[in-house]
């Protein structure tokens, strides 16, 4: 089975000025260090969902050992991003949802939701908590895959958890390390709140 990370980095980043997943961070490109946290952990593969014609972007993952996939249409909204990952994955593996706006969470972060999902014995759907709120990343068993490949619009990974509230858990991560970086003034500050 295993575990498949995909990183949705495919928005435009209007309120960052565009591509604000290739803004350094302490020196490092914000999806860099998502890739980097999540090839450390216990997944078995890293895609990057990209806007087409992200030649920037698809160069860093190439250079980070991570695969490629594109969101299209590309201005569908978060379920083209979705549907990119799930495709891009073997259809036998779970599937560990991650932004590349949030650029602190650890190895040790991911592997707390893989753990939990305790190689398909745990519950189907894994998510974030901060602070008692549900938030990204998000993991979701291999057999929500038609599910996840049916979202249209805006529509994220929210929607198959509402259709399974009981197969649904949280796993308590640090905020400040979930910290979701959407605006310029959130490179410098402590006070981004974690993705939802």
């Amino acid at each position: 089975m295993g575990v498949q990370a995909v990183v949705l980095a495919a928005g435009r980043g209007r309120r960052m000025g565009g591509a604000k997943h290739l803004l350094p961070v302490d020196g490092r490109p914000m999806l860099a260090r998502v890739v980097d946290a999540l090839r450390a952990s216990r997944a078995d593969g890293v895609i990057g969902v990209l806007r087409p014609g992200d030649d920037a972007g698809a160069a860093l993952l190439a250079e980070l050992g991570a695969d490629v996939a594109f969101a299209e249409p590309e201005d569908e909204g978060r379920a083209a991003s979705v549907r990119a990952g799930v495709r891009a994955a073997p259809p036998d593996r779970d599937l560990l949802f991650a932004l590349a706006d949030q650029p602190y969470l650890r190895a040790e972060d991911f592997d707390a939701l893989i753990a939990r999902r305790a190689d398909g014995a745990g519950p189907s759907i894994v998510h974030a908590l901060y602070a008692g709120q549900r938030g990204s990343p998000v993991l979701f068993g291999a057999e929500h895959r038609d599910e996840l490949l049916a979202l249209r619009g805006s529509q994220g990974g929210r929607a198959v958890i509402a259709a399974h509230p009981r197969d649904a858990v949280g796993v308590d991560l640090e905020p400040e390390r979930g910290r979701d970086l959407d605006a310029p003034a959130d490179l410098d500050s402590p006070e981004a709140g974690p993705a939802r």
